[in-house]
This record gives structure tokens, sequence and C-alpha cells, in this order.
């Protein structure tokens, strides 16, 4: 409750929320009930609050009842409560030099203040006095106070005039005449509140709306309640009003004070987080102590309730304090599919999807603080997170034996707050019966599934969202013999198997993280399905479910357009909407992708490091997978526990730039704590409009004014924070051009500095051969020591352009001649420190926003750098080869990134000197002929650089492709004679692959082209070594869609996201002998290819494991307001393609639906025999093989058999032979007389099986 018992009566309370600001007046003991529509009094406190706080959107009045009156009746108050303020405060209609306009009318004061008065209690009385009154002056005019009388008419007119344009007189003007004063009717009906049980702030509109013709209506029992709903159909409304009124909104006095009292006492007692896991048990309890409780306070409160009313009572008192509200009430109905609650909650009502009268919107208005309960229930009841760094909450709900699965959304993925969508399971698992009776497949259909489901062949069912895919796979679980072990694995608990526990199936639930979490300790799917595996014999059944590296390795993030390095773990409670990562796409081109998705998996005691050729290393489980070439021209992901030394992996080549090519920094937003000089035409101005008195008062100034800054004898510089102070509160637009940023007596800097190729140059010089210090009292400075004559009259040059500095150069000869440049500057010192250049050598790093700027002024800033401690050298016996050394790896590490923008992949290792220091040296180098004329055409030195020598022939063992003979006639179609060598030796760089392509001699296929243009590099693993640690660490992996792969590790190696490949591992591996049946989305066989191999990542050949796919779609009808679920095709997956299964005719429809005769039908292939999923079934059959008679006369018995069950349910009006528990039966004595007549005749023939199996039919039914 907003109130306690014991707060004072009328107080108030002010809440915002989801965008509304919601008013609460306590009026608990009370004796009057809240009405403004029947009280003066309560309209005068409403408009007084309204005049206090006129952003109030809602008022509630708190009492035994919750009174609520929504912003389109509470708008007409708070146009009285702006002119009640308006006269007040803008007229001054009370002043004293107001009221002296009309000295000598005595009456005239008391007669305004009497009409303000009766503007806040009666704006209509007060409407008809001021007429009242202007009338009787108007007709009495005096002529001896002729000027104080205009003056009062005066007063009136505009009060009357003012009042008149109110939306509230304005609605009332045309029966305002036939007002009696004191009535207040006239109100009635523009002030009708919400009434509400006060143990709920969920909004119920129990009035029917005007012009609503009732299309249908039925009650939903549920124990001993029975709540009663209508279907309305309303003019000018395209959905229909689902209208519901749940028993809590229509309790007598009497028993709403029960429940305020219950639900007081049930609030002290809070459970504990664990009591919220089993959800049934805990409610369970609660309704006793709940009914223990109600009958308790109905003997002391002497209020007689029978069994029912004690029981109902109860129930409610349940759902709204540890339920969820009114939710429950709306899943009791069986119609309703899907349930809608939209952000803003508490703005949007409630809407559902109805089975006969599809989407409706509702009468009920759900309140914030009833979603927030619920939000927390939900996590704690599924142990999963919901917050703003993972917003997405998928999990179950159960009461009973209604089932149901929620989805909630909040911030930042929803921007204005919490939002769910719920479907409803039906409380009896689907069977192929039912399915046939609401004409979703037809009985043929229906017996080719079960003989499929008995083959043990893998079904993979596709199918949009509300296509009921997931029925359709609980309905094929009831197919399986009850004796096979069965395994599910599910994200969210949607498939039937507790119903079919109870029916007595060997079935185990396995439960695995959800797709949509962020981070999570659960178990991943592959682990999930690799376990089941292991769990002896089974069928395996796959729901809808969506391997990793180690949490201290870098992955490569561009975040606020900032790119950086971090360790993946520190991603963990970030916000990722702002976050993107490089990735190579299907095309094989590199660009930013938004990063979707962060993954925490359990820790991990066995982990691999992997060591390239190039340097580059990687720490990953071994189940973690990179990419590698494969012999026809693609990348494809590979295990790491199946890589050996020698195996060729792919890293980027290249590196997307100018994302955020910034034209120059503001200084103060490094250095904000430092001065501004140059500040006194911009501070004079802000003084001109604020007074000297407020500026000193913004400018945190102790002792003096404003002026300290101006005046010659104590003059200093203003701080930057009272600079935007003044500026801010004057709302001056200010130009950093003229101001300069300094402390103390330190030298100054321009306030801008423009980011352009002089400033990343000097920025490469300093970081490749300065330091700066900062020292307390002895300020800092930034020094550079190069002796090239070139460099140094560019250093200067720079400094004086860009800084306003003169740096001073100083020679040293100790070991040889130095040159050192020194600039003697406190803020250029600091800058340089806050943009994260480093100090000394071992420090040094590229700072982060070169990494997005343009290619040129990254070429500028490596221009610096390598002008410093790079060098080119060039030799008849070892070729050319560019390199630079550093002693922070960190920096080199930075380099090779930013080389990647120019297509250059440098090799990464470390040398140990000999000499005065052993610090490893880290040298980056590369020497391919292409790679070297890029650096010295669009990067090079500032000083001269020798040519390079160019040989005829150029061999390096980097970057090569391996060819096989067969794949390269196919996709290299034509060629001249010069490229004959490529089939003799069957190997090249990709360099050469990319001129062979390029040639327009040549015919290549797409495939060919888009591998050799790739911006992807062949590595080669070097190392790799076996970590077992002694404490398991949590291990992470990263989700990009489409493409799942992300750029991570020391240097930068193409890391692969697995998890998709679960299903298919579990069909390659379990459909050995099993069945194995999962859902997906997609909406025909060739939609589930290419989701599965291009957007999951899942080899071409490993999706052979598919036998069958169904799909299943709703068809709209032709008026465009319906839909029919449908199954539209089952196909069979051949196994003779190799590239493209649609265009190799690898998919052969079994059936397909016709849509003029809303039928499916079987395809001539099926009825010819020629299905080779059918032939490999009948070939592990005696009798059935070669035998295609028999095969298909079981099709039918099976066919025969399920129309049957809906034919004699229909006749005998006996729906629940087709539930569940029937069906178990009937397929149990199908398999059981089928056994019997196969080992009388041989073969389950149908003449014998049918009329066996009728008869049992016929002689069970009367059981049932």
């Amino acid at each position: 409750m907003v109130f306690r018992l014991d707060s004072p009566a009328y107080s108030t309370e002010l809440q915002r929320k989801e965008g509304e600001t919601i008013l609460y007046v306590n009026y608990l003991g009370v004796p009057l009930t809240p009405s403004i529509a029947d009280s003066a009094e309560v309209m005068a406190r409403v408009i007084d609050a309204l005049t206090e706080n006129p952003e109030v959107s809602r008022i509630i009045f708190v009492q035994q009842r919750n009174y609520n009156y929504p912003f389109n009746q509470i708008s007409f108050l708070l146009e009285i409560a702006q002119l009640y303020t308006y006269l007040l405060r803008q007229e001054h209609i009370l002043s004293p030099d107001k009221l002296s306009l009309f000295a000598n009318l005595e009456f005239a004061p008391r007669e305004i203040s009497y009409l303000l008065s009766l503007l806040r209690q009666d704006p209509a009385a007060c409407y008809l006095e001021i007429n009242k009154r202007l009338a009787v002056y108007k007709r009495n005019y005096s002529s001896q106070n002729v000027q104080h009388f205009d003056a009062y008419l005066g007063i009136l007119e505009r009060f009357k005039d003012l009042l008149s344009k109110t939306k509230l007189i304005s609605s009332l003007i045309d029966v305002i005449d036939t007002y009696a004063i004191g009535d207040r009717k006239i109100y009635a009906s523009m002030f009708r509140p919400d009434v509400l049980p006060n143990f709920t702030l969920t909004r119920l509109v129990a009035q029917l709306p005007e012009q609503a013709e009732l299309i249908d209506q039925y009650e939903l029992k549920s124990g001993f309640e029975t709540v009663p709903v209508m279907i309305l159909k309303v003019s000018g409304d395209a959905k229909y009003l689902y209208h519901i009124m749940p028993p809590e909104y229509s309790l007598s006095e009497e028993h709403h004070s029960l429940l305020n009292l219950g639900k007081n006492v049930l609030l002290d007692y809070q459970p504990k987080s664990e009591e919220f896991v089993d959800s049934e048990k805990m409610r369970s309890l609660f309704f006793n102590v709940a009914r223990d409780l109600v009958s308790e306070l109905s003997l002391n409160k002497k209020i007689q309730l029978n069994y029912r009313e004690l029981n109902s009572l109860a129930r409610i008192l349940v759902r709204q304090t540890i339920g969820f509200g009114l939710i429950e009430v709306l899943l009791f109905d069986e119609n309703l599919q899907d349930i809608f609650l939209n952000s803003p909650i508490g703005q949007n009502s409630v809407f559902v999807r109805h089975s006969k009268y599809g989407d409706c919107v509702t009468n009920i208005l759900p309140s914030y603080e009833d979603a927030d309960s619920w939000a927390s229930k939900l996590r704690l009841q599924s142990g999963r997170p919901l917050d703003e760094a993972n917003p997405i909450l998928d999990t179950d709900l159960f009461f009973g034996n209604i089932r149901a699965r929620v989805a909630a959304i909040q911030r930042p993925l929803s921007p204005t707050g919490i939002a769910y969508a719920l479907r409803r399971h039906r409380e009896e698992p689907w069977t192929l019966p039912l399915f046939i009776n609401n004409r979703m497949i037809n009985s043929f259909t229906a017996g080719l599934l079960s003989f499929l489901i008995d083959g043990n062949r893998t079904l993979l069912i596709a199918g949009t969202r509300s296509s009921g895919k997931t029925s359709l796979l609980g309905s094929a679980m009831l197919e399986i013999i009850p004796s096979v072990r069965t395994i599910v694995i599910e994200d969210t608990l949607e498939l039937p198997v507790d119903s079919l526990r109870k029916l007595g199936y060997n079935i185990q639930r396995m439960k695995v993280r959800s797709a949509l979490l962020d981070a999570t300790t659960e178990i991943d799917a592959a682990e999930g399905i690799r376990a089941s595996l292991r769990m002896g014999d089974s069928a395996l059944i796959v729901g809808e479910v969506r391997s990793s590296i180690r949490g201290d390795e870098e992955v490569v993030i561009v975040e606020n357009k900032e790119m950086k390095r971090i360790q993946i773990k520190e991603i963990e409670g970030r916000d990722i909407s702002n976050i993107y990562v490089p990735t190579v796409g299907f095309d094989l081109k590199t660009k930013l992708s938004k990063l979707t998705g962060f993954v925490k998996h359990p820790k991990r005691n066995k982990l691999l490091r992997i060591k390239t050729r190039t340097g580059r290393e990687v720490t990953v489980t071994p189940d973690h997978s990179l990419f590698s070439p494969t012999k026809n021209f693609e990348i494809s992901p590979i295990e790491c526990k199946d890589l050996k030394v020698g195996s060729s992996i792919v890293l980027p080549s290249f590196m997307s730039c100018g994302f955020n090519d910034i034209k120059s920094i503001n200084v103060f937003n490094y250095l904000p704590e430092f001065r501004v000089k140059n500040f006194e035409k911009e501070i004079r101005d802000g003084i001109n409009v604020l007074g000297w008195k407020k500026a000193t008062e913004l400018s945190n100034i102790n002792c003096g004014d404003i002026y300290n800054y101006f005046r010659t004898n104590q003059q200093t510089n203003i701080p930057f924070s009272s600079f935007t102070n003044i500026m801010n509160a004057a709302q001056l637009c200010y130009s950093l051009e003229n101001l300069e940023v300094k402390k103390g007596t330190s030298l100054s800097i321009p306030a801008q500095i423009p980011v352009n190729e002089d400033f990343c140059r000097f920025l490469g010089y300093y970081v490749s051969e300065g330091y700066h210090y900062l020292k307390e009292k002895a300020g800092g400075g930034v020094i550079i020591t190069n002796s090239d004559k070139n460099i140094g009259e560019d250093i200067i040059n720079i400094s004086q352009t860009l800084f306003k500095l003169a740096p001073k150069k100083r020679e040293f000869s100790s070991l040889g001649k130095t040159v050192q440049y020194q600039i003697h500057c406190l803020p250029l010192a600091k800058l340089i420190s806050k943009l994260g250049c480093g100090r000394t050598s071992y420090e040094k790093r590229a700072p982060s926003f070169i990494f997005g700027l343009s290619k040129e002024k990254i070429a500028a800033f490596l221009r610096g750098l390598y002008s410093g401690d790079g060098n080119f050298t060039s030799s008849n016996s070892s070729g050319n080869c560019v390199r630079y050394y550093s002693t922070s790896k960190k920096l080199v590490e930075d380099v090779s990134y930013l080389l990647l923008n120019f297509g250059i992949v440098g090799k990464i290792y470390k040398r140990i000197p000999h000499g005065i220091s052993n610090a490893p040296i880290w040298i980056i180098e590369f020497k391919e002929r292409k790679m070297v004329k890029t650096f010295l055409r669009e990067i090079g030195f500032v000083r001269k650089i020798p040519e390079i020598i160019e040989r005829k022939w150029e061999h390096s063992p980097s970057n090569s492709v391996k060819l096989d003979s067969d794949n390269l006639k196919k996709h290299l179609v034509k060629y001249p004679r010069k490229y004959r060598h490529l089939f003799r030796f069957l190997k090249c760089s990709k360099n050469y692959l990319e001129k062979v392509v390029s040639d327009p001699e040549c015919i290549v296929s797409d495939k060919l082209k888009t591998f050799a243009l790739g911006d992807f590099f062949l590595d080669e693993v070097k190392e790799i070594n076996e970590i077992n640690l002694e404490e398991g660490e949590y291990v992470y992996d990263l989700s990009v869609e489409p493409s799942q792969n992300f750029v991570g590790g020391f240097g930068g190696v193409l890391l692969h996201n697995t998890e998709a490949k679960a299903l298919y591992e579990a069909m390659r591996v379990g459909a050995l002998a099993n069945l194995v049946a999962g859902t997906i989305h997609g909406a025909s066989p060739y939609g589930v290819f290419d989701r599965v191999v291009n957007d999951l990542g899942v080899p071409v050949t490993s999706f052979k494991a598919t036998d069958t796919v169904v799909v299943a779609n709703p068809i709209r009808t032709p008026d465009g307001m319906h839909y029919k679920k449908r199954v539209t095709q089952l196909t069979e997956v051949r196994k003779h393609w190799t590239r493209d299964p649609e265009e190799e005719k690898g998919f052969v429809d079994l059936i397909k639906y016709n849509v003029e005769k809303d039928e499916l039908e079987p395809t001539e292939d099926l009825m010819n025999g020629d299905s080779e999923i059918i032939k490999a079934i009948a070939g592990t059959v005696k009798g059935w093989a070669g035998n295609w008679d028999a095969v298909w006369d079981n099709i039918l018995l099976r066919a025969k058999i399920k129309q049957e069950i809906v034919d004699v349910s229909r006749k005998i009006q006996m729906p629940q032979i087709m539930e569940s528990k029937f069906n178990a039966l009937s397929n149990d004595m199908f398999h059981r007389i089928s056994e019997k007549i196969t080992s009388e005749v041989g073969l389950p023939v149908s003449e014998r099986v049918f009329p066996e199996w009728r008869s049992w039919l016929m002689n069970n039914v009367k059981k049932v």
C-alpha cells in the first residue's frame, strides 16, 4: 500500500512511473467517499493539489477501494487549477493594487474571494454566479461610482471570459443554465473513476462502451470461481473488445474489507528466494494460509462465508500477493493463445490473441507496480536475470494445470520500460487426432508422421512464430513408444514433459541456457546435447534452444565510437547496446557489426593455447572454433581440439576505419580541472544576462565577486567549471576558437586542437621517441628525442602551428649526438597523458581515438611512429622488410591493428637484446612485396628511404592456399597457359590467387572470386599447448548476428560462436539409432537450409543429417482478418547433393498443401514410391524391404486409425478420446496388435490389424 493505516488523512504522495506522474491522496479513515463529482470538498482538494503539482497525469484516492481518475478527466480540473493560479499570480486579482481600482465598492473584495473559493469547489456554479452578478450590476448601474464600477465589471468580464474558455465549462455550456447550484449531478458524466480493489493498482474498465455490439459471451470456470467474458464489437474499432469481469472487481464491501485485512497480514511475511523455485508448493502453502486467515478474520468481523466464498477469497488473495494478478485470470481462458502487455505499462490496455476472434483489446489496464512485482517473481522463479545488462528474460509460468511461456523485455531494449508477451500452452498435450480435427493436418499426413517417427528418422519442424511448430513437436512425442527412453532439451519449458510422464513415458527433461540471455551460468545447448548423447540409447527431442575463450583474452570492440581491446570478461555487466565488433561477413568482407549477446559459460579446467607463425595467440576451450579454409574455397569453423601444428587458420587482413573521424578535440573535455584564458568577452556577456550576483554565485567564489577575474591587481583565470556554469545558465553559445587552456603560471595551449595529419604525426613522434613529465610544483612538459633534421623541423613547426608553443632544442653528446625538443607546458603534458599515449617506453600505446580516424590520418600517425623507431631494409639476399621496434608489447599490437587498415598483416615476435638492458624488444615486420609497396606508397617515412628490390618471382610461405585439383577445375573455368602451374603445384599465395581472379582472361566462379578477394589472411598453427587448471575458470563468448564471429586474442584471430550447431551434432551422432526431432524458425525447406548454413554456421555437409523437414505456417483468410494454422509441406532431404540442395534437387516434397482445397495432398513422388527416407526405413524391417505395397499399406493403416479416432469422437460427442491419455493407449494397442499379427502372418497387414484395433476402440471408449 502507498499509505499506512496511521498516515495522516488527506496526505499526498507523488510518484513518477513509466512516463506518468501519479498523485496518491490518502482517504483511509475519512468518513467520505472520495468522489470529485459528488463532493465540493474533494474537488477543491484536487484543484489545490493540481495547483502545486501541474504535471500530474492521474489521481488515485486510496481508501477501502482505490478510486482512479485518469488524465482525460483530470485534464478538466488541470485547466481550472491553472486559471486559479493565473488569476492569483499573474492577474493579481486580490492584490492591493488591483483592489484599489474599486476601493469604494466594499462588497467587491468579499465577492472576488467568494468566487475564487467557488471556482475550486464548483466551477459551474462559479460561472453562473459571475453571470448573475454581471446582469445585476449592469441593471443597477450607479452613476455615483462610474469609474469603480467599470473597473469591477471589467474584472468580472475577464474572469467570465477566461472561465468560459476552459474545457469543463465548454463541455457543460448547453446544460449549465439548468444547473441547480449544489446539486452536482452535472459532473456525474465527466468524473467517473475506475474503482479498484485496494490490494491491486491494475485498472479494469467495467462499464461497457456505448454502441457496442455483443458478439459472444461465455464463462470461465476455475475451482470455485466463475468469470464472465463478453466479446464486443465497438463501432469504429477494427479489433474486438475482450471484456472480462474478474471476481475481485465485483466483491461486496464486507468481502473487500476481509481481503484488505488479509493482504496486510500476508505482506508481513516475505517469502525466501528459494521458496519461489517450487512455485506450486509455495502456492499450495499460501492458499492454505490464506484460507485459514480469511476464515479467522470473518469470524472476528462476524461476516458469514460459505465454503465457495471462502475458497474464492483465498484464491484471490494468493494471486494478488505471490501470484500474477489478472494475468492468471486471463490464463483461465483456453481460447486465449497470447497475452501482450506493451510499454509503457499503465498507459496501454492488455491485448490478447483469441483462437476464434483473433487480436482483441481488453478492458484491463495494468499498473506499473504490479508489472514490476511480476518481473521480480519471474527472476526468482527462473533464476535468470532481468536488468539493463540483461534486458530479456525468457521463462515459464506454471500454476495448477496452466502453463505459459513468458518473454519479458525492459530498458534499454524497450526504451519505455518493461513489457511482456505470454504464450498460453494447452493444459493437455496436442495429439495428431486433435490436429486432424482442427484441419492443421489430415489423417494421411498424421499416418506418415507416425511412420517416420517409428522409423527413427531425424525430423525438423520449421515455421514462423505462432505457427504451431512446438505443439506439433509435442504431438509427435506421443507417437514414440512409451517404453523408449526420451530426452527433451529446451531453454524454456514448453514441451509437455510432465503430461507425458504422468502417462507413463520414460522421459528426462534437460534445461539449457536461453539464446536470449546475455550472461548466465546455465549449461548451453551444445553441452546439454552432448551430455544427452552420453545418457544411453534414447530418442532425443530438442525444443527451441539457442563455446568460448578465456576471461583474460582480449577482444576488439568499438564502444561509443571508440575502438579498444578489453578482456572479454570485462564486457559482463556493460550496456552492449552501443558496442560493435569487427566481423567477417558471409561475403568475406570485414565490417563492424552490432554485438547482440554476451555469454558467460560455466567454469572449465581444460584450455588450449594456440600460437601461429605470425605471432598471434589465443587461449580457448577445446570445443571453441576458429576458422580454416576448405578445398572448396570457403572458410569454415574448426574446433580447436581438431587443429594440428601446420593447420591453416584465418586472421582478419583488413580493419574498418573512418567510423569516428573527428575534426578536432576540445581540450577541456580531457582537462576540465584547468582554467580558461581569454574568457573576458564571454563572461561579460553572461553577466549582462544574469547579473553580477547570479554570476558570482555560479562561480562558487568564497571571497569577492565575479569581477575578481577582471581586476588587474588580482587577475586570475576563471576555472572551466565556473565558466560553463555561467554560459549554461545564461544560455549563451561560445566558441572555443579564441579560448586557451591554462593552469597557474603555466604556458597555455588552444582550447580546440585540430585533429589533422600534423597532429597525428606529432603523436606518432611522441609515442616512438618521446616522454612527458608531471611534477606537483614544477609543472610539466613533453620531450621528444630525434636527431633527424627533417623530423626536428617538423616537430618545431607542428608545435608552433597547433599549440602556439616554441620548443627548446638541446643537443647532447654522451653516446653520440642526440637532439631533444623540449616543450615545457603543463596543459600539453597533461593532455598527452589523458589521451593514453603512455609515459615511458614500456607504457606506450596508440591513442584509442586514432583507430576511428580516416585512413590518411592513421597513415600520418604511423609515419611519425615508424620515422622514430621503425626502419626499412632491402638486400638481394633477404629482400625487402619493414620493421617497427618497441619495448611495449601492447604498442606493437596496436600497430598491427592499425596496419590492417592498409591490408598489411605483420609478423609479431620478441627479441632479447644483449647489452645494457635485457628487457625484451617486441618487433612487428612484414616482407611481402605487395604489403611493402603499400606501406611506402600510403604511409612511408619522413626521411628518405632507398628503393625496394623487385625480383621476378617472390616466394613466401605465409598466406598460402592449398588447392584441390577437382575443385580448382570446377571454379577456375577458363584460364590462359601462364596459370597452368597451379594444377601442377596445387599451392599458391592468396595474393597470387587474387591476381588470377582479377585477370580478364580468366573465367572463375563467384565462390572462388569471393574467396580470393576476401578480407582475411591465412596463417599457420605453430604451437598448441594444453592448459590444465587446478581451479576452473569461467569462459566467455560473444554473439554477433548473423555472422557469429569476432576478433580476439593477441594480435587478432578470427573467433567463432559455435553453439548454433548443437542440434546438428545431435542429428549426426544421436540419429544413428534413435529418433532426433527439433524445431527451428523457417518458412520453407530452403529457408531452413539458408538459416542453418549461412546464418548459424552449420557446415553444408552436416545439413544432410536432416531426413525430413515439416513446414507449418499460418494461412491468411481472403478477408485478411484471420489466419488458419496449417502444415504446408513435408519434404525429405536427400543425400546426393554437394553444395545447394535446391539447385541439385536435394529437396523432394512428399506432401504439399493445396490452398484451393485447403488440404494436404501426397505428391507423385511419394505415391510412386520415390522416397529414399521411406525406403531406408523399409530396408531395416523384415518383409518391407523392396515391398512398397506393404510399406504403403502401413502408412494408410496408421492414417485410418487416426481418422477413426476423430470420426468416433465426433459421432458419440466425446472429444476426450482425441486427448493425450486415450491417444497413448491407442498407440500402445496399435503396436501390440501389429506385433501379434506380424507373428501370425509375417506382416502387420491393415486388413487384420484395423478390425482388431477398432474392436478395442469401441470397447474402451465406453470406459473413458
